[in-house]
Formats: C-alpha cells, sequence, structure tokens
C-alpha cells in the first residue's frame, strides 16, 4: 500500500516522499481544442529546439487519439486495438506519450499508461485496461514501441512476465534484437527475469548470487538509517557491452550489476556504491523513504552520472486549502554531480564533478521575468511577501543525455501543488537555463513524473 509522509517537524520536511508504487492517477485526456503537447517554455536557443538527441518524457501518457508519422497499432492481449504516438518536444519541454483504444471508451484504463524504462530506439510501455489477468500480481499489458532508421516504428505485445515492480525492470538494446531484464527481490534472493527478442520468450533465473557484494560503507550508519543496509531498486540503467551489463539502482545504496547475455546459465550480481547521501555525511540526518525525489542517475558517454538535491526547510507548517496538503516554507536547495567513469567497485571511483546552490544562481533579466510570469517567483511589495529560487519546492533531478551538464528539476510554488515547471539549471555555468511548464491537469504527487530518452534521435522531425 502506497503511504504519504507530510511534514511533522523541521528535522523531517526534507525528507517528504511518496511511495513510487502510487495508486492510479486521473487519467488525463486532450481537449479537442488544445494541440498535444501545449505547454508554455521559455529557452533562449532557438536553434536548439531542431535538434534533439534526446528527450524528456512525460512518463504518464495521454489518452488522445490524434495521430502523426511515429503512429502505430497493436492489439491487446484481449485482442482490443491500441494506438501509440510519440510528440516530442526540446527540453525541458516535456516530450508527450499518446495512447489510444479506438475499440474502449477512455475510462477503460485501470492506470494511466506509463513509460517504464525507454535505451536507444526503444521504449517499454505498461497499459492497463482490464485485460484478463491469471495471477493478482500482473499489472496488464507490456508493449514495446521501437522505431527503426528508415522503417515504419513498431508496436509490440510482449507474452505475461513473471512478478516485478516498475522501477525494476529495464531495456537492453542488441542491434535488431532487444532484451528485457527484470531483478525482483524473493525471499532468499533475487529473481531475473529475461525476455530475448529471438525467442520471443520470458526465461527466469531463481536465486541469483551476489557474488561480489558491495564494499562496506566508510562511515559507521546509524541505525535511524538503516534503510542504507538494504537494497530496493529504484531504477534499471544499461552499460551494454558484450556482456550486456546492465544495473540495478537503489539511489541510497548502490547498484547491484549483472551481464545479462553471459553465456553462463548461472547469473551473478556485484555490488558498486553509489556516493553517500550528502544529508548523512554534511548533517547527520537519517536516510529514508524513496530517494527519486532527491537523487537521480544516467549513463552518459560509458560513465556514470548522478545527481543529489538537497533542500533546506524551517518554520511550522501549515494546512493549504488549494492542495489540501500541509505545506512548509523551503530556505534552500542545492544540487551536486558526480561521474563515475572506473566503476570497479571503490568508493574513490566517484568524483564531484559541480555544486549549484539556489541563493547563488544567475538569473538574467529575461529569465527572471519568466518566473515571475509564471509564478514560480512572486514580488509583492503591497502584501510584504516574495518568492526567491531557492524557496521553490523542488524534486525528481534528472541528468540531460547529452553530456552537457544541465540538471533538471520538477519546480513548484507549493508542496504538492497541481501546476510543476521544468526548470533547467546549467551547473558549469551556476545558472537557470530554462524552463517549461510541466502539467497542470493531474495530480502527480510524488511519483516519478519524467522519463530521459534517446529515441527522438531515431526520429525524423
Amino acid at each position: 500500500m502506497a503511504r504519504t509522509f507530510l511534514p511533522l517537524s523541521p528535522a523531517h520536511r526534507v525528507g517528504l516522499f511518496l511511495s513510487s508504487r502510487l495508486p492510479p492517477l486521473r487519467l488525463r485526456r486532450r481537449h479537442p481544442n488544445v494541440p498535444m503537447a501545449a505547454t508554455t517554455a521559455y529557452h533562449p536557443d532557438r536553434a536548439a529546439a531542431s535538434r534533439q538527441p534526446w528527450i524528456l518524457f512525460d512518463a504518464f501518457a495521454d489518452i488522445d487519439d490524434r495521430r502523426n508519422g511515429t503512429t502505430v497499432q497493436a492489439s491487446t492481449s484481449n485482442k482490443k486495438t491500441i494506438q501509440v504516438s510519440i510528440w516530442p518536444a526540446a527540453p525541458p519541454a516535456p516530450s508527450r506519450l499518446a495512447v489510444h483504444c479506438p475499440d474502449l471508451q477512455g475510462d477503460v484504463f485501470r492506470e494511466v499508461p506509463r513509460i517504464l524504462c525507454s535505451a536507444d530506439d526503444l521504449l517499454l510501455i505498461r497499459v492497463d485496461i482490464g485485460c484478463p489477468a491469471v495471477a493478482p500480481w500482473e499489472k496488464g499489458d507490456y508493449f514495446i514501441y521501437r522505431i527503426l532508421w528508415g522503417e515504419l516504428p513498431l508496436l509490440q505485445l510482449l507474452p505475461k512476465p513473471g512478478p516485478f515492480h516498475d522501477d525494476e525492470v529495464g531495456l537492453l538494446p542488441r542491434g535488431d534484437h532487444f532484451t528485457v531484464a527484470a531483478l525482483s527481490f524473493a525471499t532468499h534472493g533475487h529473481n531475473l527475469h529475461l525476455f530475448n527478442s529471438e525467442t520471443w520468450s520470458w526465461a527466469c533465473f531463481s536465486d541469483v548470487p551476489v557474488a561480489a557484494p558491495q564494499r562496506p560503507f566508510p562511515i559507521q550508519i546509524h541505525r535511524d538509517s538503516a534503510r542504507l543496509h538494504h537494497h530496493c531498486t529504484s531504477t534499471v540503467i544499461t552499460l551494454g557491452g558484450s556482456g550486456g551489463t546492465m544495473g540495478w539502482v537503489d539511489l541510497w545504496r548502490g547498484i547491484l550489476f549483472c551481464d545479462v547475455l553471459s553465456s553462463s546459465s548461472s547469473p551473478q550480481l556485484r555490488g558498486v556504491p553509489v556516493p553517500l547521501p550528502g544529508p548523512l555525511l554534511k548533517h547527520g540526518k537519517r536516510i529514508e523513504g524513496c530517494p527519486k525525489s532527491y537523487r537521480g542517475i544516467a549513463v552518459v558517454d560509458g560513465s556514470l552520472k548522478m545527481v543529489e538535491m538537497e533542500a533546506r526547510a524551517s518554520g511550522a507548517a501549515y494546512p493549504d486549502s488549494e492542495t489540501g496538503h500541509l505545506n512548509f516554507r523551503v530556505d534552500e536547495w542545492e544540487l551536486s554531480t558526480y561521474t563515475n567513469s572506473r566503476i570497479t567497485g571503490a568508493w574513490e571511483d566517484w568524483n564531484l564533478d559541480a555544486e549549484f546552490r539556489a541563493s547563488s544562481a544567475m538569473i538574467d533579466g529575461a529569465m527572471r521575468r519568466q518566473l515571475l510570469h509564471c509564478g514560480l517567483m512572486m514580488h509583492d511589495a503591497g502584501l510584504g511577501t516574495q518568492r526567491e529560487l531557492q524557496n521553490l519546492h523542488t524534486s525528481q533531478p534528472a541528468l540531460g543525455l547529452d553530456g552537457e551538464g544541465v540538471v533538471y528539476l520538477l519546480a513548484r510554488a507549493k508542496y504538492m501543488q497541481s501546476k510543476a515547471w521544468v526548470i533547467a539549471v546549467n551547473m558549469a555555468e551556476n545558472k537557470i537555463q530554462a524552463l517549461a511548464e510541466f502539467g497542470t491537469d493531474r495530480s502527480m504527487g510524488l511519483s516519478l513524473a519524467y522519463c530521459p530518452s534517446r529515441i527522438s534521435s531515431y526520429v525524423d522531425m
């Protein structure tokens, strides 16, 4: 069952989170008079809008019947037609996935269709439209969406997989073929589920051992942060190579790597740490809950890149009539980025790249006007109120996939406010580079809201 932790005391306010396994969200349908991906964006580099080596998907789909050159159809497991399209946009504006079932009413969806993961020209999409389930853990249909060079897009229904959570599955492109891999936790270890596109079937390896455990923590972990002693996958990354290396990442603790293409019939895991949480190292704060609101990871040019956000709050929490949640004042938020190019398992492999503090950020005149116009920043001399960049409620930092050192994060004026924006932070230049409205028409909570993808580099824009 998903749990919500609201701010109760100053010591706990920056530990707010929602479980990533949230109950179904309210479906979002495009109004017939509103164009797809209609979003307000300010991007000073207009030329960059035509160069899209990667995009930032809204992880949750629109229920929409519009078509374009990426539109493709397939059949669900209960023989109903499903149509999928992508509508790309230059980051930080969100790109959209559109899903439509012409044989069914829009309210047939049990959950919002969503992108689970992306790798190169592949998307893995989960759609739950009341398909017949043979086991209680089944969560609908899984589809592969693919764009091949010079060919029409493909949408293929996968056979029913074994039990795993959305956060536990990733993709491994292999030329004309691909592997879907999920590592689920079991009572006596981990189970590895592998789908091979050549045989079009799943295989499962039970009780996969951790042959090379993660190295001990370099500091003593207090019992308040016992969460760090247990691996709970937040996301999956793909390194590739001859062994088909993939990693199941606990953003608080570390990574379990596995060579999923190994010729051995007994796959093994090896542990690699991630940087210790800043709040623990700097302030001795306890670590708990879901880390995706504060940390993100990506593979860029063969290296691991990680970002961490830390926020500080003060004052008493108070009820907010607009959001229906407790709100509180944020005094400062900071970003830190790290690189690991060696990936040997040593803590020392991680190097600090850059740091950013919101109160010291460079904001040019045009960007400041945009921040004021959209309501994120506020100056009201008559009421004596103001809100600066450092007072925003920020979450879910994500690294750009182009290697330019830009971090993207959700920003709200209030905690749990439905209206959210994506801010692009140029870490090297210590400035706010761009912003775009993310969405206002559904309650996103703090679930993972976007999915970076390189599939746009395979699309003829």
